[in-house]
């Protein structure tokens, strides 16, 4: 029996286009992903800072500790702070996102059953930093002095879910860190950190609430008798944001032993039916040139049972017979 071999090529001989990490130019960070959070931290940091200088440069605000809010009421640095911080936004969401799967990658490492609380904490944490990454884009678009209550959602999401966040990253940070390999400073720092923002978040709520109620009584303004818990205000606020940057800093170290590769994706079979790639169509205009197995055989069959008669026949010329 003869066998016919054809070559196929692999997927992985083919040509690839590029990926989401390349559209995204961030090739560099599928295998440097401790970057990204110092990225990340980076540029959001950077965009309070941007947007302050660029308001006190026009006089929009004043010099000394505003609201973050109130730095970004005016064009141009309205915009300038409205662009920035979108562009940090999906940076965290990204953050938030490789987070969620260091954790459960761990928890499967460490054989966590798949009912156990602690993916269920994970998936919730995955909630908040989504949410509390949405409502930082809420604040910066949505301008106090324009739209308030848009920009008074956005503010709580984006501090009270971004500090219960924080916590439940704590948690999961001791159950997949510490309780395994006994490190500590990742917790501590974390931890620390947690307390530092719900003090930050107590404060800023409390003194910007009294604030606003002696303001509304006609009890002084920002720049005189109010001035002391106006400025707690502010600075607590500032604080409470830069806390949030900096707890995004602890995942450089988790992430340094991640890498990420391009995501895959895969057609139904009707698709890919309906669609043929022109690399398929050669390779059935070939296949259909190939003989296949079967004809072969039965042709081999049949010139054998041929030559089997023509031996067994014998022609008796003398007599003008034929014996078969």
């Amino acid at each position: 029996m003869i066998f016919f071999m054809i070559k196929v090529m692999n997927e992985s001989e083919l040509p690839k286009p590029p990926g989401a990490m390349s559209i995204l130019c961030l090739v560099p960070l599928k295998r440097c992903l401790w970057l990204l959070p110092i990225l990340t931290s980076g540029w959001l940091f950077s965009s309070f800072w941007t947007s302050y200088a660029i308001a006190v440069s026009y006089n929009q605000t004043e010099p000394d500790f505003p609201y973050i809010s109130y730095t970004a009421t005016e064009s141009p640095a309205r915009s300038v702070f409205s662009q920035m911080v979108n562009i940090g936004v999906v940076l965290l969401g990204m953050n938030v996102f490789l987070r969620y799967l260091f954790c459960k990658k761990y928890l499967c490492i460490q054989l966590t059953p798949p009912e156990d609380k602690w993916y269920k904490i994970n998936s919730a944490g995955l909630v908040l930093g989504i949410l509390s990454a949405f409502g930082l884009s809420l604040v910066a678009n949505f301008q106090v002095d324009v739209h308030r209550i848009p920009h008074y959602i956005g503010a709580g999401l984006a501090f009270i879910l971004g500090t219960v966040y924080c916590w439940f990253q704590t948690a999961l940070t001791y159950q997949v860190r510490y309780k395994v390999h006994r490190k500590k400073i990742a917790l501590v720092v974390q931890f620390i950190n947690s307390v530092i923002m719900l003090l930050m978040l107590v404060l800023f709520g409390t003194t910007k609430l009294i604030y606003k109620v002696q303001k509304a009584r006609g009890k002084g303004s920002k720049w005189d008798e109010l001035r002391s818990i106006y400025l707690t205000s502010t600075i607590t606020e500032w604080l409470l944001a830069l806390s949030i940057l900096t707890f995004t800093l602890t995942y450089a170290p988790d992430f340094k032993n991640m890498r990420v590769d391009e995501p895959d994706i895969y057609f139904e079979q009707e698709t890919e039916m309906k669609h043929p790639s022109k690399h398929s169509k050669e390779m059935a205009d070939n296949n259909s040139n190939i003989p296949r197995v079967e004809d072969k055989n039965m042709e081999e069959g049949l010139a054998d049972e041929y030559n089997n008669v023509t031996k067994s026949t014998s022609v008796v010329s003398n007599g003008n017979t034929c014996k078969l």
